[in-house]
């Protein structure tokens, strides 16, 4: 049976014992004599008859074992510490591990309550706008006052207000008429054809000596900028003998949802795209000014 020495049990000092043990004193064997234990039945007279190349051997045994422990030893250090590294390594790693878990964990569940929060506020949001609708026939004010001084000689456009000497109504001036047109609320919202207005307006200058002037009543007519059915069915006919040749419609593509809007050229109106709230062009002398990055195409 083997004997269990225990895990602190050296090998090579038990060995290394016994030897010193065996030249150091005598050894017996169970009928106490040194015979019945073999290779440990030596005396130091035997020691003294070894020759000085045994003796020389004998030592290198020993340094030679003495290294080995010294390395086995050293290795064995080597071993405990990279065992050390490694599970401080591994315990590091799962504690990142868990970290990572945790911050992802975080990070869905904010994910999740955005998703709800834009859902409620989604739900809850008015729609969109519809795209406004311009006036058919908006023109700029050259175009007005080309066609309302046509048959004057003088034909520079004039601010001037003045008064008729019996009746007291005011006259006004090209430009001061295109003003009163252009205020009028209908005219904001684009409900007033400007092309059908300078043709009504054009026979009814009356001159105050400085030039070309207009009643008020006849600019403020009410079937111009309050038109009935018989006065749209008029300027339907104005229309198709007097063409815009400057005017078109144009097909405007928003540049945010690329939704395609329908924008006439000489709009008097900010106009926005119904399904973003884009601005797509704003009035500018006269004309429909396109906001940048807005592309269009002619109709």
């Amino acid at each position: 049976m083997f004997q269990n020495y225990g895990t602190n049990y050296d090998a090579f000092a038990a060995f290394d014992r016994e030897i010193l043990a065996a030249q150091g004193s005598q050894v017996y064997g169970q009928n106490g004599s040194t015979e019945d234990v073999p290779g440990l039945n030596r005396s130091s007279s035997e020691e003294k008859e070894l020759t000085p190349q045994q003796s020389k051997r004998k030592a290198q045994n020993r340094a030679a074992q003495r290294a080995f422990r010294e390395r086995k030893e050293r290795h064995v250090k080597e071993l405990e510490e990279k065992l050390s590294t490694l599970e401080a390594s591994s315990s590091n790693v799962l504690s990142e591990n868990e970290r990572l878990k945790r911050e992802i964990q975080k990070i869905t569940t904010e994910n999740q309550i955005l998703r709800a929060t834009s859902a409620a506020q989604a739900a809850h949001q008015p729609p969109a706008p519809a795209a406004v609708d311009v006036g058919p026939m908006a023109y700029s004010p050259t175009d007005f006052y080309d066609v309302v001084l046509e048959p004057h000689k003088n034909k520079t456009p004039s601010h001037r207000i003045s008064h008729h000497p019996e009746t007291g109504e005011s006259l006004l001036g090209a430009a001061a008429a295109w003003d009163l047109i252009t205020n009028d609320p209908l005219y904001i919202d684009g409900q007033v054809d400007i092309q059908a207005v300078s043709e009504f307006l054009k026979p009814k200058a009356k001159c105050d000596g400085q030039g070309p002037v207009f009643p008020e009543s006849e600019v403020l007519a009410e079937d111009l900028l309050n038109p009935s059915p018989i006065a749209e069915a008029r300027k339907h006919k104005l229309k198709t003998l007097v063409p815009a040749p400057r005017s078109f419609f144009m097909d405007v593509k928003c540049p945010g949802c690329y939704v395609i809007t329908t924008v006439f050229s000489h709009a008097q109106t900010v106009v926005i795209c119904g399904s973003c709230a884009t601005v797509l062009c704003q009035p500018t002398g006269g004309k429909a000014r396109l906001t940048e990055g807005c592309s269009f195409r002619k109709k």
